[in-house]
Order: C-alpha cells, then structure tokens, then sequence
C-alpha cells in the first residue's frame, strides 16, 4: 500500500505520522503543500516537482492553480493506493477527478473548518461526497461540521495526532532549567513567559502585548516575554516585531524553526504559556508547554472539552481584555502552588503517538 500524505512540511503533523506509519510498515510519502518538496519513504527529498512549480509560485491569484496542476501530476506519476489530504482547501475541487482514481481521505486541523466562510464551505460540499473518509483530531470539531454538513457522519472519524515532542521533554526534563535558559539565551531568574506559538495573526498578539503593557513596572521587571515566531505569516512577525520594539520590554523573539530537542527545551524554559487563539481545534503546541510543567492561560471559548473532560488544569479567561488581571493575579501568588504534574499523565495518554497511532492505522486499512 503506497500513500501520499499532502501536508506543510514545517507543521511537525504531517512529517511525524509519516514516519509513525513507516514505523508500522506502510509505504508513506510527504508532499509539502507550500513548495512541493516530495519526501519518500527513506526522507529523501525529490525537487523535480518544485523546480517546475518555483516559477509560477510568485503569480498572484494564479499561484494556486499551478500547485494544483503539479500536484496532479504528482498523484499521476507515482502510482499511490491512497491520497491524504491535510487541511481542507476548496482548490482541491480543481483536482477531484484525479483524487477519486484512488481512496482520499481529507484531514481537518481546525481552523480548516471554523474560519471558513460560509460560501466556501458550500462549494466544499463535494469533496467530502467523494471523500473515502474525513479525520478530524477532536469530537467537537467532528460533530461541528456534521452539524453543519448532516450527511457524512458514516465517514466520519477522530483520529489524534500524536506529539513526538513529548518523547522529546521526558528525554530533557531532568535538564537543570537555569541550564536550559541559559543555552537558549533566556533570562535564568525571571519569570518567563511564553506568548502564543506561532506568527499568525490569529494568535493575537498585540492584544496579548497591550495587556502585558497594563501590568505595573514592578511586575514587568520579574518577567521576560517569548515570542515564538518560528512559522506562519511574515507580515505579521514584522508587524508584532515593530510594536515590541516600541516597549520597555524584555522579550525574545524566536526565529528558527524548532524541533526535537531544541523544540522540547523551549517548552520545558518557560513558566507560563498564554495560548488566546481566535479559534482552534486541539492545540498540539499547548499540550506540550502542559506536558513541560507550564501553567497556561487560555481563552474559555476555544473548543477544548477535551481536556475539560480529561481533567486538565488550566486556567480560563472569559474575555483577553482580563490576560492582564489574570497575569497580576498568577505573579503576585507564588505560581509553585500550581500543581501542573496531573497534566503530564493526562497528556500522555492523550497524545504519546504509541496512544494514537492506531485510529490512524484503522483509517488508512
């Protein structure tokens, strides 16, 4: 059985389950949506498709219609059993054709489905007819979409991503923490605090900053901010990058693309992670600054009954106008009392990809 596995290369999703499945003897391939870098099943990388598509890549409006064509031909050219799609994209119908000459199955992340405006969630319908199954990561996000779309609950399923970066925390977390911060270029005696977990603008970022801004000089000088920004949208890394530079803060802002241990040790450096998304599905990211000890504050409107359900603790707030109370108000105690171990073994079995590989497995046999 050979399979194509359509996802950003840079979101650790597509890369780990393509070798969880490797390691269980599936023939997986990796196409990287953004450049078409295909990756085989020994990681070794195949430009021929990028060096076509690199040309028409720059082409306003028309960019996505030359991926599509590429992807095509990919599909086309290499004779796989099933096609993967991940995130739900409506420029896939470009294609459909060609996707149901084998099984297809598409996977939602999240944001796939909730910030998509009605009209393209319509013309989407027929993908998911053809669709040979449709994977959501969390019940809610599932039951969401057949609310909205009523027809395809027999197709329908949960399947986790797994974090292999929880491998990685339990390898580093006997790491003395001043040692960690001092080898990422952190502060060793402040409180540090982790804003968001990637440059999307959906991270709202500059709220987070002008709440910050609210807390008074004597908490500001206890604290130093991280702002990973190792992916997403440029434009707005530049943008959050201008506004920090007009404060008095002390902040970092993260650049290079994490994984593995450097991945673990940034999770495993902070104190307190602020994860106020405008909308998700089941933050792998949170998880594992949970999994590291971290106490996080997040939005009460973001669909995470799962972890309600599993007993996590966290900390919720109703509105981001209150991050800065809540902020005043976890400094000024002594955030030791907050007994985060419960969330490792809560996130264990949720996450470990030895816990949810399976579902995977059932779906593509």
């Amino acid at each position: 059985m050979k399979i194509l596995i359509i996802a950003n290369s840079k979101v650790v999703f597509g890369k780990e389950i393509k070798s969880e499945l490797i390691s269980k003897d599936f023939d997986v391939n990796l196409l990287d949506f953004e450049s078409l870098t295909l990756y085989d099943k020994n990681h070794c990388e195949n430009d021929r498709y990028s060096s076509f598509f690199i040309k028409f890549k720059s082409i306003p409006k028309l960019s996505m219609f030359f991926r599509m064509w590429y992807i095509k031909k990919v599909i086309q050219e290499n004779g796989f059993n099933i096609v993967n799609i991940h995130m739900s994209r409506w420029f896939y119908l470009i294609i459909l054709p060609w996707l149901t000459r084998q099984r297809f199955i598409v996977t939602f992340y999240g944001s796939d489905f909730y910030r998509t405006s009605g009209f393209i969630k319509k013309i989407q319908t027929n993908l998911y007819k053809k669709a040979d199954a449709i994977t959501f990561t969390n019940p809610l996000t599932k039951n969401s979409f057949l609310k909205y779309y009523k027809d395809f609950d027999s197709k329908s399923y949960v399947c986790r991503f797994g974090l292999k970066t929880l491998d990685f925390i339990d390898k580093n977390r006997k790491i003395d923490k001043k040692f960690l911060r001092e080898s990422l270029g952190y502060n060793k005696e402040k409180i540090v605090i982790t804003c968001g977990h990637n440059s999307t603008k959906e991270q709202q970022h500059d709220k987070i900053i002008d709440n910050i801004l609210k807390l008074p000089t004597e908490l500001l000088d206890k604290i130093q901010f991280i702002f990973p920004m190792t992916y997403g949208n440029n434009f707005n890394k530049e943008r959050v990058e201008n506004i920090l530079k007009q404060t008095n803060l002390d902040y970092i802002v993260l650049e290079e693309f994490l994984y593995g241990d450097d991945n673990a040790n940034i999770k495993l450096a902070s104190d307190i992670m602020i994860n106020i998304l405008e909308t998700d599905s089941f933050s792998g990211s949170m998880q594992e600054f949970l999994y590291a000890n971290n106490i996080i504050i997040t939005g009460s409107w973001l669909p995470y009954e799962v972890f309600d359900d599993a007993g996590v603790e966290y900390i919720k707030i109703d509105n981001i106008d209150k991050l800065s109370f809540k902020l005043a108000e976890l400094i000024n105690s002594d955030i030791k009392i907050y007994d985060t171990l419960k969330n490792q073994k809560i996130i264990s079995e949720l996450s470990l990809w030895d816990n949810t590989i399976e579902s995977w497995v059932d779906i593509y046999k």
